[in-house]
């Protein structure tokens, strides 16, 4: 059991060491990515696994040599790591408020209920009492896999008499060959529906098979099928937000800077693809890379995988930071420090590029010690996020009410 102990110790140490200072580069990031990601959003829970693991081992004669003791000295070295990043979690609502303080934005009062508690304790996301989902909705006619939607509202919304809502629409991840609606974003969707939102998310056709810019081509129908058809389901068309995690905050904000592009509009080259407001999560804006910033591992996916040509013609084309311009709508970005799939700097100069060009407000919040595809789980760090994107999103929405009403 002394050697049981130090086992347990030397694992929780290195998780623990992964959350705070995760490998980069290629191979490191490969290595470091998963352990750090899903310890990092809940490491409370494995600190509890790992206390009762060393108490077990202690009480079977685990401590009576000093493989044990060590073993149990790094367990709580392990342990105050982890107290680490879940108190890092816990301050998110600061830099979140910064963001919105330095943009000139009133600065959310970002509370924490009782409903908050649960879901950090339960970590994984459970759908809200009274939010429905309705699976598998077609937005293109050939009603393929990669062309369908899943949409989540309060069950009832859309009754007679009742207002329309805002309604958000979500791209997954996954490099631009994996992925499905089912698996991203689902807190923020499920926070937001119950809250009255008609949110969507929604798939679209994955390399290698399609080649770009079928992604965005995709995107764009599933945006024109929210136009036309949400408000069936109790949603505004009028209010439309896009959002989206790694490749998906890459199409989101593509589909915000792009809209009414005749060229990635085929066969609807008329209609309005316009959105009220862009929340990109540590996307990918730069595919150009003009400025070094060393992803190691993109370049080689996209030349192999994604595009049927990879000229620096090609990649400007689909890279949001070219298509910056004063017209953009508000966008709230957020990235976090410790993400070793995207740097953080891809979001530092995206939000550069916008804030000298658009006319809009643009709030940037990078989160410490966050890691790539944080808002998958249930943590402080999620809860204070999804406040803070509500509050953006209501601001807007209020804007655009007061604007209407002065239209009348």
């Amino acid at each position: 059991m002394n050697w049981a102990c130090l086992a347990i110790g030397v694992v929780a140490f290195l998780l623990a060491l992964s959350t705070l200072v995760p490998l980069r580069g290629a191979v490191g990031s490969a290595l470091s990515f998963v352990p750090s990601w899903i310890v990092g959003e809940a490491p409370l829970h494995l600190a509890l696994v790992v206390v009762v693991a060393e108490l077990a081992c202690g009480l079977a004669g685990g401590l009576e040599s000093a493989p044990g003791w060590a073993g149990s000295s790094l367990a709580a070295a392990g342990c105050a790591g982890l107290a680490v990043q879940f108190a890092s979690g816990l301050r998110s609502h600061r830099y979140l408020g910064g963001a919105f303080a330095e943009s000139g934005l009133t600065v959310p009062q970002l509370g924490w209920s009782a409903g908050d508690t649960r879901r950090v304790l339960a970590a994984l996301p459970f759908r809200p009492r009274g939010v429905e989902r309705i699976r598998d909705i077609a937005y293109s006619e050939d009603g393929g896999r990669a062309h369908r939607l899943d949409l989540y509202r309060r069950a009832g919304a859309g009754r007679s008499g009742a207002p329309p809502a805002p309604v958000v629409l979500y791209f997954h991840g996954g490099a631009w060959m994996m992925g499905d609606k089912r698996e991203q974003g689902i807190p923020m969707l499920e926070h937001l529906a119950g809250r009255g939102y008609v949110c969507v998310t929604a798939n679209y056709a994955l390399s290698p098979k399609a080649r770009w810019p079928q992604h965005v081509l995709d995107c764009k129908l599933a945006l024109r099928w929210v136009k036309a058809n949400i408000a069936d389901y109790g949603g505004d068309p009028g209010l439309v937000f896009v959002s989206g995690c790694s490749a998906g905050g890459h199409l989101a904000a593509l589909v915000a800077l792009s809209a009414n592009d005749a060229a990635w509009q085929p066969g609807f080259e008329d209609e309005d693809t316009s959105v009220v407001g862009c929340i990109p999560l540590y996307g990918v804006y730069d595919f150009v890379d003009r400025e070094r910033i060393g992803n190691a591992n993109l370049s080689p996916i996209l030349k192999r995988h994604v595009f049927e040509r990879s000229s620096t013609e090609d990649f400007a084309a689909a890279s949001p930071i070219f298509r910056v311009h004063g017209s953009a709508p508000p966008f709230l970005v957020v990235h976090g420090r410790n993400d070793v799939l995207v740097p953080v700097r891809a979001a530092r100069s995206f939000v550069s590029a916008l804030r000298a060009r658009s006319t809009q407000s643009v709030v940037y919040a990078e989160l410490p010690l966050a890691q790539h595809a944080f808002d998958n789980f249930w943590s402080p760090r999620t809860v204070h996020f999804v406040h803070s994107l509500e509050s953006f999103t209501e601001g807007i929405v209020t804007t655009r009410a007061a604007e209407r009403e002065v239209g009348r």
